[in-house]
């Protein structure tokens, strides 16, 4: 049970931490953990939303960063081209995390 516990404190702070980082970098007026983590609940639920109506990739691809755009923007306080700044970063900063894990997965292993 700890353990699972430990998995889902690592997700949450990879999927908000840089959230918050992003905000502060493009000078966002909400930085917090709160408002980042609301700001990533919201995209999940868009996210879940677009796959529900079922739109071809491209027009999924759209919908989701223009609306999620103007989430971001309306949650931390800024404006709809730093939100999509915020975004971008986000993802880096994941991307190269979920990297790091994988490789450090993979060394443990070999």
């Amino acid at each position: 049970m700890l353990g699972l516990l430990a998995v889902l404190l690592v997700f949450a702070l990879v999927a908000v931490v840089p959230v918050m980082i992003g905000a502060r970098m493009v000078g966002a007026n909400n930085t917090g953990f709160g408002s980042a983590l609301f700001g990533v609940i919201m995209l999940a639920c868009l996210s879940g939303a677009v796959k529900l109506f079922g739109f071809s990739d491209v027009l999924a691809f759209v919908v989701g960063a223009g609306v999620g755009g103007l989430l971001l923007s309306a949650i931390l306080g800024t404006t709809f081209w730093r939100a999509l700044g915020v975004s971008v970063i986000a993802t880096a900063i994941q991307v190269g995390a979920i990297v790091l894990f994988a490789g450090a997965l993979l060394a443990s292993r070999a």
